[in-house]
């Protein structure tokens, strides 16, 4: 192995929505029409031998991008037929995709800052959730003390590695195009109350001590969250059509 390859870095991996989406682009240019439907999103799956919530984030990248029409209990419809659009200037990788990264990781630091955390880490995780409340009792997102609660786990392992893989996990999820774009359909208030009763379940397992029930929580937490995203993200939900002006640096 050369000293070249050695100090090369990683090219940037591509997002499994991308490569959907130029297949589905691809299959468009070559057989569909105009205001012709796309077949079922299971279809789809099997046809990509993917995931449907990897035909969906790819669906919605091409719906912003210009090229589809989502229409509310109807499907998927084509409205260009123009050169494949470039979903690659989307920032962040796919929301499902993303989370899928989260569901092998946090419920592991969950059981190991379970096992590790200190007087200290119980009174942060306090204070995040306080924080968490407030915001909620206000009407806003808890964004920021929700990410807090996450680091405050991951930083309770002793681990930096598990310290930056956290964060950047979720400052992934908050830099994708398709997570905002769900995000904007998503009545949040209706989910609020079962995001608080997961992360004080989370801390009451924390705090127990209590590895196999820290891990459960948040393995709970992100399969809500998932589930979440895939009512918000369905076609009735979803009814969109958004110009190609939306790919730009804006959609975070």
């Amino acid at each position: 192995m050369s000293t070249k390859m050695l100090h090369d870095p990683p090219s940037k991996p591509e997002r499994s929505f991308e490569i959907v989406a130029r297949r589905i682009a691809a299959m468009i240019q070559a057989s569909y029409r105009i205001g012709q439907r796309l077949p079922a999103e299971r279809d789809l799956a099997k046809t990509f031998g993917v995931s449907r919530p990897t035909v969906r984030e790819a669906i919605l990248s091409l719906a912003m991008a210009g090229m589809l029409k989502v229409r509310s209990n109807s499907g998927v419809y084509v409205i260009s037929r123009q050169e494949a659009p470039d979903v690659h200037v989307l920032e962040g990788f796919g929301p499902f995709e993303n989370l899928e990264a989260r569901q092998l990781i946090e419920p592991q630091i969950a059981a190991i800052a379970a096992q590790r955390a200190s007087e200290a880490t119980f009174v942060q995780l306090a204070e995040a959730l306080a924080m968490m409340r407030w915001e909620h009792s206000q009407g806003r997102e808890a964004d920021t003390s929700d990410h807090r609660f996450h680091m405050v786990l991951a930083e309770s392992t002793g681990n930096g590695a598990l310290v930056s893989i956290s964060d950047s996990l979720w400052r992934a999820q908050t830099e994708s195009g398709i997570w905002q774009e769900i995000h904007n359909h998503m009545q949040m208030e209706d989910y609020r109350p079962m995001w608080l009763r997961d992360h004080e379940a989370i801390f009451q397992a924390v705090q127990a001590k209590s590895a196999r029930k820290a891990s459960h929580a948040m393995t709970r937490h992100l399969n809500n969250i998932r589930d979440a995203l895939m009512v918000a993200s369905k076609a009735k939900s979803m009814a969109i059509t958004r110009p190609s002006a939306k790919l730009s640096k804006k959609i975070r």
